[in-house]
């Protein structure tokens, strides 16, 4: 195995474990919200049952009474503010979660396209380094075999000089 796969093995598990993590941070919230949606059902069921007990009580003991009907009208309304306050913040709640998970959603998508150009930009650069490398084998290659012909061009020669002094030394 080579560096470069070596080096693309070791980006896909940072990739695998930057995946995982960001699906425990998208789970926790999920539970998150769960939780919340389950103590808004609890607590607007406690209200509403609170709520219709004390006006059926007051609806049978106090028939009649205006008194005790008035307080029963300031109970409902502070019931219903009650209500209205624990909507709202609820809502903000969820508006917050709903907020902060798309920005979760919108820098993950754009971490991974920034993970993605970079490995294109690798692998280009790869791509070029080997070409060079092979360009630069060749071209030593191409060297040898030159200095092997001059070699041999230079024994040749040195044979050829000897002949020249044999040949000389006979005429």
């Amino acid at each position: 195995m080579n560096a470069k796969e070596k080096f693309i093995f070791i980006m896909l598990g940072a990739l695998f474990i930057g995946a995982f993590y960001y699906y425990a941070m998208t789970e926790d919230l999920n539970r998150r919200m769960d939780e919340l949606n389950l103590a808004d059902k609890n607590h607007v069921d406690k209200v509403l049952g609170a709520y219709a007990d004390s006006l059926h009580t007051y609806n049978l003991r106090f028939i009649g009474r205006g008194k005790h009907i008035r307080k029963a009208q300031k109970d409902i309304v502070a019931n219903t503010d009650l209500i209205e306050k624990n909507t709202d913040s609820l809502a903000a709640m969820i508006d917050e979660v709903s907020f902060a998970l798309e920005n979760f959603m919108r820098e993950t998508d754009k971490k991974f396209r920034n993970l993605g150009n970079d490995l294109d930009d690798l692998s280009t650069e790869m791509k070029g380094t080997d070409r060079k490398l092979k360009q630069g084998i060749s071209d030593l290659e191409q060297t040898a075999k030159a200095l092997e012909k001059r070699l041999k061009e230079i024994e040749d020669l040195a044979l050829i000089q000897k002949e020249k002094a044999k040949a000389a030394e006979e005429d």
